[in-house]
């Protein structure tokens, strides 16, 4: 399965920012996974990459996007306005058919599969 993460899950060798620009220039690189990225890995998925988010995942609404702007719903009428912040990895898995499947967070950054439905 091809896999994107939300940019607040951590990847071996990539630096991860949390929504935050600043957050991200603070810190390095990281120098392993998370435990379900490992558990992931250790299955045969494929990270493509990682979707932003607000930062520190902490916001609801399209104007709680500080650093980052939030994404266009590709599904909607133009004025639904994405709120949570995972928005990213749902609209990441619905914009792109070759996205198997996102990892976004709750609000405990527990990780959540999102599958995409067909």
């Amino acid at each position: 399965m091809r896999i994107v993460l939300k940019d607040n899950i951590d990847l071996k060798g990539v630096r991860t920012s949390a929504g935050s620009r600043a957050y991200k220039a603070l810190y390095p690189e990281k120098i392993r996974s998370a435990a379900c990225v490992e558990r992931l890995l250790e299955a045969g998925a494929v990270i493509v990459g990682k979707t932003k988010t607000v930062q520190f995942a902490s916001g609801e609404n399209a104007r709680d996007w500080i650093d980052f702007s939030p994404p266009f719903n590709p599904r909607g009428d133009g004025y639904q306005e994405p709120s949570g912040s995972s928005t990213r990895s749902a609209t990441a898995v619905s914009a792109y058919d070759w996205i198997d499947a996102t990892l976004g967070t709750d609000s405990e950054l527990t990780c959540i599969l999102k599958l995409r439905l067909n």
